[in-house]
């Protein structure tokens, strides 16, 4: 195949005149690649593809086709650090589900760091983050380790609605049924695509997944749901689950649902972390952990 930069016409702005950082050089560079022909932008992204990966601050080596990506590898949220704390505490034999997955970040941590002696079951149902979360297991050799489903968890079985708040592999706050975000707020959605969902307890059933012993649920609102459709599964095992709470208020309902749907299948409130705001300013976001009483 002939070099794709060979096919680059001859640039029309004199190199003194060429801005060489920044946004400027963005838009000069894609103006650059917009002037070629349709095969010759083909081969240009064929090329480019390879080099579109990073090794994270952490470790692992992560796909970067897209800004949503490059922030996710390269900004270690501070509320992520306890839940990496507590995957490095799996024992052998253990079962992890990550729940809303996205790219794989903790899926891949717990690979990492404990091999084939932990089981990984990673769900995302979003379609470009999906083909990321695959890349990244390859990338990282954990193929055996982690098993990818492009599934969304839900409180019914059957194809649903799934509701995407922006498109790009890394991006987030889609919903499956309603779209409505973790704010409790009706969005417009930019694509709307049937789903597979499945209640976790005929998941687990009708597949004979092994029974989650760690579960980390970030679904952006929906954990009421997802939850709602797993009550035999988590009664039935003893289990720690990190859970998102959205709080719009100090009595959100939501909120109460979820931890009396986790106390009815014998769960209580280990530790609670806050996002980014002071006890008692809503709306706000946490990370609650939940263990088997």
């Amino acid at each position: 195949m002939s070099d794709p930069v060979g096919d680059l016409p001859e640039a029309r702005t004199p190199s003194a005149k060429r801005p060489k950082t920044g946004p400027a050089r963005v838009e000069h560079l894609r103006a650059e690649v917009e002037r070629l022909s349709l095969k010759a932008r083909v081969q240009l992204l064929d090329g480019l593809k390879p080099r579109l990966v990073s090794d994270a601050p952490g470790g692992g080596r992560f796909s970067v086709r897209s800004l949503s990506e490059y922030k996710r590898v390269m900004k270690q949220k501070p509320w992520d650090v306890p839940i990496e704390e507590w995957i490095a505490t799996f024992r052998p034999s253990e079962v992890f589900y990550d729940i809303g997955a996205n790219t794989g970040a903790f899926s891949l941590l717990a690979g990492r760091l404990h091999g084939e002696g932990v089981r990984v079951v990673a769900f995302e149902p979003g379609f470009e983050t999906f083909e990321s979360l695959v890349q990244n297991i390859l990338l990282n050799s954990l193929g055996r380790v982690i098993t990818p489903l492009q599934v969304a968890l839900f409180d019914e079985t059957g194809l649903r609605p799934f509701n995407y708040y922006n498109m790009g592999a890394g991006s987030a706050r889609h919903v499956v049924g309603e779209p409505d975000h973790s704010a409790g707020c009706a969005f417009e959605p930019v694509a709307v695509q049937p789903v597979l969902a499945f209640r976790l307890d005929d998941l687990v059933e009708r597949f004979c997944l092994p029974a989650p012993t760690r579960i980390k649920l970030d679904v952006d609102g929906v954990e009421a749901r997802v939850l709602a459709g797993a009550e035999r599964t988590l009664s039935a095992g003893a289990c720690e689950l990190w859970v998102e709470l959205s709080e719009t208020g100090p009595n959100d309902p939501g909120s109460a649902q979820i931890v009396g749907l986790l106390e009815r299948c014998g769960y209580a409130i280990a530790r609670r972390l806050d996002h980014d705001k002071a006890p008692g300013v809503y709306p706000r976001v946490s990370d609650v952990l939940f263990v088997k009483r």
